[in-house]
């Protein structure tokens, strides 16, 4: 495939472009994310109330053990399904859709049963000091049952997504995420508080959940059911062959690279520091689902459609003109939770996580960074070229790993933040190069540099805001979210072209 360069406008895109289609998918996927943010935010600091430091760093083992575990169910048939639905709409492939919709769920499904088999068979018969006491073997056990909930609810969401229904995934998330909330802490409050009810709790409700995603797909007449006798043999091995690189590049190191400091965190200081990282994490990741993972769900499927529909160029202008727009939002998110950070997570957590807080801006930095993989790795994905995003990703996780171990035992829980932006930043500069030959992305240095320096300014202006830690402390809150939005937008409107566009397409000029 030919190199492309791309020379990008600076004219607003017109109103029906695929960066609008982005942006609005993308929001649909935002609001799905704070509604769910919102049960989160629910759960969050009653679950790190009613578990002791312990408990809670023993819940992040076994829930980075399970997500692990559904990479391997999967066997990244998931991404297939986004990747071969593109090519058998657009008339390129010489499969059927009822092939692709029969062939992924029933080969995931299979996948996963073998896998939930595995964990466990080896929840029982490993040494109880492999596992950290006996206490984890029964969790590991029970945990078990949700791998294949969660396989089976990947194969229809990942269908919804590639039809680009992301309405349609948003109601699921928004109706699961309250169910299981609603579940979680009638279990806790009425049964017991312990992880065995927790997890024995979200089993249940999962499996409500999918249940009702699956019968509602079945009734739906504009897809195909899956059937056994369009199971297709030959492209359930272009599937996997395409998806195990996927698998083991993009989710296992990828998971590894994502929650891989948790063990040696737990290895190195012991569960109760490993309480105040997961605790620091887990509330980046809200952020992180609101605004980037939302990007990278809506990109994928768009960018693909323009591949197959209009070729190269327009692909690489869509994703050069997707970059500038993510930087421009993602970059006060980092400056924002840096500022605000630490009092939200004294709010959210409980004061005994207040001294996690250091960690928040090597780790939201991190995540702002790992969502641009998705259009540096572009090219790649398109041609299939997953052994490369594998080794890249892997070699990413390598890294993570052996700096959390030179860093941890010097500089504690923020060694490992430090340890996950680095990488981070190592995967995706080495996708962006390795990708640069199927599309020369343009890589939005400017925008970067402008959105830097107003989201500095932002900061500088936060941070001497008066805080109140009583009954007021979360008006403090929303007066400096307000400040900040009106300084980094105000200062982006003045030096930024692509940012007064935006500000015109809100306010409805032309």
């Amino acid at each position: 495939m030919r190199s492309v360069s791309v020379s990008l406008p600076t004219a607003e895109p017109a109103r029906d472009s695929p960066v609008r289609r982005l942006l609005v998918q993308a929001s649909h996927y935002s609001l799905g994310s704070i509604l769910t943010t919102v049960a989160g935010l629910v759960s969050y600091p009653f679950l790190t109330r009613i578990f002791s430091l312990a408990d809670y760093g023993a819940m992040s083992l076994v829930a980075a053990t399970l997500t692990v575990c559904v990479s391997l169910g999967k066997l990244g048939v998931q991404h297939s399904i986004v990747r071969y639905h593109s090519e058998i709409v657009a008339g390129n492939s010489r499969f059927t859709l009822p092939q692709l919709y029969a062939t992924s769920t029933f080969g995931m499904i299979s996948s996963a049963v073998v896998v939930m088999g595995l964990v466990v068979l080896g929840a029982q018969i490993a040494p109880a000091h492999w596992l950290g006491g006996e206490r984890l073997r029964q969790l590991f056990a029970i945990a078990s049952l949700l791998l294949v909930v969660q396989v089976v609810e990947s194969v229809f969401v990942n269908a919804l997504r590639s039809e680009q229904k992301t309405i349609a995934v948003n109601q699921y998330q928004v109706i699961k995420k309250y169910l299981v909330l609603g579940c979680l802490i009638g279990a806790l409050l009425w049964i017991a508080p312990t992880l065995t009810v927790f997890y024995g709790a979200s089993v249940f409700a999962e499996t409500v959940a999918v249940t009702g995603l699956v019968i509602l797909a079945l009734r739906r007449t504009d897809r195909p059911r899956p059937r056994l006798a369009s199971f297709s043999r030959p492209l359930y091995l272009e599937m996997i062959t395409f998806g195990i690189p996927m698998m083991i590049g993009s989710e296992l190191s990828g998971n590894v690279l994502a929650v891989g400091d948790r063990y040696v965190i737990g290895g190195l200081l012991g569960e109760a520091p490993l309480g105040l990282y997961s605790a620091a994490y887990n509330l980046c990741q809200y952020v992180q689902a609101v605004f980037i993972s939302a990007v990278a769900m809506a990109i994928t499927p768009i960018y693909m459609r323009i591949w197959e529909e209009k070729g190269p160029d327009e692909t690489a202008a869509f994703i050069s003109r997707s970059l500038r727009t993510y930087f421009l939002l993602g970059v006060p998110i980092v400056a924002g939770l840096a500022a605000v950070g630490p009092t939200l997570l004294r709010s959210l957590a409980g004061a005994k996580y207040g001294s996690a807080a250091s960690v928040l801006p090597w780790v939201i930095a991190g995540m702002v960074v790992d969502g641009t993989n998705p259009m540096l790795g572009a090219g790649l994905y398109i041609q299939r070229r997953t052994r490369v995003i594998m080794a890249v990703v892997m070699g990413a996780a390598t890294l993570n790993i052996g700096l959390n171990l030179l860093l941890v035992p010097r500089i504690g829980i923020v060694g490992a933040a430090v340890a996950t932006l680095v990488s981070y930043a190592l995967a995706s500069l080495s996708l962006a190069w390795s990708a640069r030959s199927i599309l020369r992305i343009v890589l939005p240095w400017g925008t970067m540099a402008r959105a830097a320096a107003a989201a500095a300014a932002m900061y500088a202006v936060l941070v001497r805001l008066p805080v109140h830690l009583d009954e007021h402390h979360w008006i403090d809150l929303g007066v400096h979210v307000a400040v900040g939005i009106a300084i980094y937008g105000a200062i982006m409107a003045v030096i930024d072209g692509d940012a007064r566009a935006i500000v015109r397409r809100v306010r409805g000029r032309n």
